[in-house]
């Protein structure tokens, strides 16, 4: 699940999981298979997007990278590192499937579930936290650090297509020509 769910974000099919999610929490007082895996997924592309801001020449492509980063790994809003930067680039989508779908096997073997729901990022870490087994801190910050890291690693060993700063330019002087000119 963790390594499909970029997928599931980019045609809005996460939402689906919406009522499954609430019923299971209402029910049980807690979700294991969506939100555990949404972790890696989330974090990965934070990871994913660190790796370009600290590879790329291009300062506009750096800039949007660390802010997609730090909504990603902080609020676990991934969707400006998923379109602003690795649909963009391509190979960062990858690296950050693949680290998602480690990292979201590793929250489910620990056996990690959320108690509310909320996007897992750094901020919202909390919901993952069982005060009857205090080990669940430890491995909702282990699945954290490895999706962040292995994303990261991941991206650089994959490389991307750096955006020329030419391009860059080329681009934003084409969006705010007029429309027509007589």
């Amino acid at each position: 699940m963790g390594g499909l769910w970029p997928l599931l974000v980019m045609t809005g099919m996460h939402r689906v999981f919406t009522p499954t999610i609430i019923q299971t929490i209402a029910e049980t007082g807690k979700e294991g298979m969506v939100m555990p895996s949404e972790i890696g997924a989330n974090l990965s592309l934070g990871g994913s997007s660190l790796a370009v801001a600290w590879r790329t020449k291009n300062p506009e492509l750096r800039q949007t990278a660390l802010a997609a980063a730090a909504s990603a790994i902080v609020a676990g809003i991934s969707e400006p590192a998923l379109y602003g930067v690795a649909v963009r680039l391509k190979r960062p989508l990858v690296a950050a499937l693949i680290s998602g779908f480690v990292c979201g096997g590793v929250a489910g073997i620990a056996g990690l579930a959320s108690h509310s729901m909320a996007s897992p990022g750094l901020f919202t870490s909390v919901q993952f936290f069982d005060p009857s087994n205090p080990m669940t801190i430890v491995w909702v910050f282990g699945v954290m650090i490895l999706a962040v890291v292995l994303s990261f690693i991941l991206t650089l060993l994959l490389g991307f297509e750096d955006i020329p700063v030419e391009q860059e330019a080329q681009s934003e002087k084409a969006a705010t020509a007029p429309a027509l000119s007589v």
